[in-house]
Parts: structure tokens; sequence; C-alpha cells
């Protein structure tokens, strides 16, 4: 018989390997993870400038919708410059309770996002390390399967 011997340099080297694959892994992770919030909060932000878009051109219509039915395109303008600043008073009054809705929806949502991406990775790990799972069909064991067993 051979006899293997016990090696402090081989068996460092080995574990200086697994440090360095896992903190690669590491990195890995958080570049996606990142990437997906990144990518979600700059879909986000394009959402917010489309609206922003509409919203001015709406703006725009309704001032000379009224302008059209007061007979002044300026009085039109001045309506509409009045229900903006109506609804920007009442954003002003309930601010403290929608900065908090906001900041738990944008912390909910990004955490999501974070979830998800562990959540994928777990799962592609787990099929990694189970390949019998194909060999079942619907709980029953194959021929396969039961000659191993």
């Amino acid at each position: 018989m051979s006899e293997q011997n016990f090696s402090f340099s081989g068996s460092f080297q080995k574990a200086k390997e697994y440090v360095d694959t896992q903190v690669e892994l590491l990195k890995l992770k958080t570049i996606a993870r990142m990437g997906r919030v990144i990518g979600t909060l700059v879909l986000d932000a394009t959402k917010l400038l489309l609206t922003l878009i509409v919203v001015f051109f709406l703006s725009l219509a309704l001032g000379f919708f009224l302008g059209e039915l007061l007979g002044s395109n300026a009085l039109g303008f001045l309506v509409t410059g009045a229900v903006f600043f109506v609804i920007l008073l009442v954003i002003r009054a309930f601010e403290p309770k929608l900065e908090a809705k906001f900041m738990d929806l944008t912390i909910r949502r990004v955490l999501g996002k974070w979830q998800e991406d562990e959540e994928l990775f777990e799962e592609s790990q787990q099929s990694k390390d189970s390949p019998d799972e194909g060999n079942t069909l619907d709980g029953q064991h194959t021929q396969w399967d039961n000659k191993a067993i």
C-alpha cells in the first residue's frame, strides 16, 4: 500500500485557494446585487422623468383648455398654477407621513431585489449540489435509482 503523507504546505495551499475563491465569490455576488439595484434605480428614475414630462404636457393642455373657457390664456395658466400650488400645500401638510411611506417603499424595493438575487443564487447552488434530482419522475424512483438503492 502506498502511504499518504500529511503536508502542511499542501493544506495551507488548499486553504489559501479556498479563501481566494470565497473572496472572489463574494465580489461577484456583490457586483451582481449592486448591478440589479442600480438597474432598478435607473429604471425608476427613467419612469419618474417620463412621468414628469407627461405631467408637463398635461398641465400645458389644461392651461390652454382653461384659457379657452376663461377667454384668456394667462388666466388659464394662472388657474393651472393655482391647482399645482394647492397640490404642493397638501403635500407639504402631509410631508412627514409621505416621506416615511416613500422611504419604506424604497427600502422594501431595494431589499426585495437584494433577496431575489440571494434566492436565485441559493437555488442555483442547490441544483448544482444535487444532480440526482433529474432522475426522479413525480417522486418515483427510476430503474437506475432502484439499482443504486
